[in-house]
């Protein structure tokens, strides 16, 4: 115990200066005490202001949604879309009447670049809104978006209605065959300088008209003059119709790549808007490879391609091609056979060996499969003997 207390106070035994040390530190200490205790006398604090912050919260969530719309919009573009994106969000709709709209009140009504194009398209080729349900019908409106705008679409009668409606009441029809009626014939019932050269191109070019149902698909034919034309109309018994269009039909034989619209509609069952579609599927393949190829056209079935197979060629020459060692992603994902990341792997693999030596070297690339290739490769080239689509 003795032992314990000795070395305690030993332990405890501090010199002059080891004391005046502690004194100090103590000091020191008792100093940082009394100035937080006394700190908030002098310097008081403001209250915290939880409105301020949840401004600043809902700013932040607002800015998150932001990059996250940003995000979409880059990704969509990044994925082959070739036209914007468009949300409904983005419409600002004012009264409007759609006839004759510029493309800036369209862009005003939050209206996409691609839409608007459309619009004035429909526009360009004689295409008229009459009523609200016209702009619904447009394709690159949404349902979503018409349901925005249609209570602010306003119509309104025009000079071009009245117009119209005067050329009507002239028109004085008479029983007629279309397959026998000249320019005069036609001038001398009132139609208009238009449609009569759409109906002389149709039968200079070969076009008969079998029934009525032909003489109601020619191009540009308004319903209101089919109404006044279609009770006159006289055509030959349908067994002699029948034995001349059978007589046709067997001779002819058409060049799908180079063949146009009235070319198109000799063909059996090929009325106007279908060779319209059969032309404009062209266009985006840049050309027909094989004749199978028109079961792709939207309406096409295999008994109607049956029934005209023995009347069609394609001349492959006329199919335009891409080089694949020049092309960019834009120019490959413009061919209805190639989506975003396809041309993403042929580019890269490209990128990898330099260039193509064959076109079979595509193989190699990811995503790509004998049936792919053999689908697509009569649209790529490797040398700069190609058709610039």
């Amino acid at each position: 115990m003795t032992d314990l207390k000795q070395n305690l106070k030993r332990f405890l035994n501090f010199n002059r200066t080891e004391r005046n040390g502690i004194i100090i530190l103590l000091a020191v200490l008792l100093l940082v005490i009394a100035f937080n205790i006394f700190l908030p006398f002098f310097f008081p604090r403001e209250p915290a202001d939880f409105a301020l912050i949840e401004k600043e919260i809902d700013e932040f969530l607002e800015m998150q949604q932001k990059a996250k719309n940003s995000k979409i919009k880059v990704s969509k573009k990044e994925e082959g879309f070739n036209q914007d994106y468009h949300d409904v969000s983005d419409l600002s709709p004012f009264p409007f009447d759609p006839n004759g709209l510029s493309a800036e009140d369209w862009k005003a009504l939050g209206l996409a670049g691609h839409q608007i194009r459309v619009i004035k398209n429909y526009e360009a080729k004689g295409g008229k809104f009459r009523k609200k349900e016209d702009l619904e019908k447009i394709y690159s409106i949404s349902a979503e978006e018409y349901a925005v705008l249609e209570p602010y679409i306003q119509i309104k009668g025009t000079k071009e209605d009245d117009d119209f409606q005067e050329y009507l009441s002239g028109i004085e029809p008479f029983p007629f065959d279309p397959n026998k009626m000249t320019r005069q014939d036609w001038e001398s019932m009132g139609l208009r300088e238009t449609l009569i050269n759409t109906l002389i191109n149709y039968t200079d070019k070969g076009g008969r008209f079998y029934s009525n149902d032909d003489f109601k698909n020619i191009y540009g034919l308004k319903p209101e003059e089919l109404a006044l034309l279609e009770p006159f109309i006289i055509q030959e018994p349908d067994t002699i119709k029948q034995k001349i269009k059978s007589a046709e039909i067997q001779s002819i034989f058409i060049d799908l790549n180079n063949a146009d619209t009235l070319d198109l509609q000799q063909l059996k069952g090929i009325g106007p808007s279908f060779a319209r579609r059969i032309v404009k599927y062209r266009d985006m393949l840049g050309g027909f490879a094989k004749k199978e190829q028109l079961i792709e056209v939207y309406g096409m079935d295999s008994t109607r391609l049956a029934g005209i197979v023995n009347n069609i060629f394609v001349d492959n020459n006329s199919v335009k091609k891409i080089n694949i060692n020049t092309a960019t992603v834009k120019d490959l994902i413009r061919h209805p056979y190639i989506e975003f990341y396809l041309a993403k792997s042929i580019i890269s693999h490209r990128e990898k060996i330099g260039s193509y030596s064959s076109l079979e070297e595509i193989l190699d690339a990811k995503l790509i499969y004998r049936e792919l290739y053999e689908k697509i490769s009569p649209y790529l080239a490797i040398d700069d003997q190609t058709n610039n689509r």
